[in-house]
């Protein structure tokens, strides 16, 4: 373990004598995330941030993020975190809670780096929801949840990020983050593979577009003006996206047809991981929206046609947040705070009104009849029975 260990911080190192030295008025944050050395399950990122004109500054990795409605401290999955100047001299860096560090002559930061643990694999030992996890299994499939793996500094959520992910060769990349142009590396890795470059106007579209990776288990097809990718990472190759995208094609005609002229987006991406049900393995089941993709986690052994109840049951909800909390939202949503969050006082209708949006369209569109529609509304109301009517929506929204 020590040798381990050992390795992973030269490898971390080493990354930052190759990163490029701090320029004046720097406008942008560049991060680089390395798929490919990965030991032990850890990642290495390296982060230099935009001009910093203070003498100290804060690093946040997000305590919580948009969607979950819990506090997770994703920072308890970064290790050996270190800061240093353009010339390789480490700062003093004090960790101040799970989640911040208070990095000392801010001024001189050059480089951030770390390493960052993966989820999936320790889901007994907390409580994150797997959709907004992460599972690294080395040279066969990475799920990127960028808020578990991406900090930010403070006072620099709202400029640029320019991301280079260094992955293995035989590995396919599928997401909404823009990818960015081709430019001076961020870093120089060891052994260095495929090299994918992206951008972010800010912190959130960062978070905002999580990442799969995989041999290429995929179906790519328009509905409408949108570009429809579903990816599908099945452990034992049980599931074929092929298999899945009828039902999923119907489904979506039907949101859209349902729709109208809403049209909050030109690409969506379903990233869909089927765990293998083993204890090492994602145990939370369900699903993460975004403004254009969605995270989602089902077990691999689900008949074919529970799989296909499941995805319209669970996407179709995910896919109508484009609309709540993703378009129509308070200003608690809109200037969201990753750390020290201020709740909304509408979780009742960005997940209720979602909800009953990702029924109705079904019956409206011919997907299900009415029997079948009243049936569902009536085991919601059963439901809703079971808990207490002595709190109002809104102060139960914002708790």
């Amino acid at each position: 373990m020590i040798k381990r260990f050992s390795f992973l911080l030269t490898t971390a190192l080493l990354i930052v004598s190759c990163g490029p030295t701090k320029q004046a008025d720097n406008p942008i944050t560049t991060v680089a995330i390395d798929l490919v050395n990965v030991i032990d399950d850890k990642v290495a990122v390296i982060i230099s941030p935009a001009t910093i004109t203070t003498d100290e500054v804060v690093f946040y990795i997000p305590e919580i993020v948009p969607g979950t409605y819990s506090d997770d401290d994703y920072g308890l999955y970064i290790e050996n975190f270190k800061a240093y100047n353009s010339k390789g001299v480490e700062l003093v860096a004090t960790k101040l809670d799970e989640n911040s560090w208070k990095i000392s002559d801010a001024k001189s930061l050059s480089s951030i780096t770390y390493l960052v643990n993966d989820t999936f694999d320790i889901e007994s030992e907390h409580e994150i929801f797997s959709p907004s996890g992460t599972n690294f299994k080395v040279g066969e499939e990475f799920l990127l949840n960028l808020h578990t793996m991406i900090g930010y500094v403070e006072g620099q959520k709202d400029k640029g990020y320019r991301i280079e992910i260094n992955r293995p060769e035989n590995l396919g990349v599928s997401t909404t983050l823009p990818f960015a142009a081709q430019g001076t590396a961020v870093s120089t890795f060891a052994n260095t593979a495929v090299v994918d470059r992206f951008f972010a106007d800010r912190y959130f579209k960062v978070i905002d577009n999580p990442i799969m990776y995989d041999a290429g288990n995929k179906e790519v097809f328009t509905v409408g003006d949108i570009e429809i990718v579903l990816n599908v990472y099945s452990p034992n190759n049980i599931v074929k996206a092929s298999d899945l995208r009828p039902n999923v094609e119907r489904m979506i005609e039907a949101q859209k047809a349902y729709l109208g002229d809403v049209d909050a987006t030109k690409k969506y991406a379903i990233l869909l991981y089927l765990s293998s049900g083993e204890p090492d393995d994602a145990q939370g089941f369900g699903a993460l929206e975004h403004h254009t993709s969605t995270v989602v986690v089902l077990p691999e052994g689900m008949p074919q046609q529970a799989m296909d109840g499941a995805m319209v049951d669970v996407v179709a909800h995910e896919f109508f947040h484009i609309v709540t909390p993703l378009s129509v939202h308070s200003k608690e949503i809109h200037n969201f705070k990753f750390n020290g969050p201020e709740m909304s006082k509408h979780l009742w209708m960005y997940e209720g009104v979602t909800e009953y949006f990702a029924q109705h369209f079904q019956v409206k569109e011919g997907l299900i009849n009415k029997g079948e529609f009243y049936d569902i509304i009536t085991g919601k109301i059963q439901t809703a029975s079971a808990f207490t009517d002595d709190m109002s929506f809104t102060e139960m929204s914002k708790n």
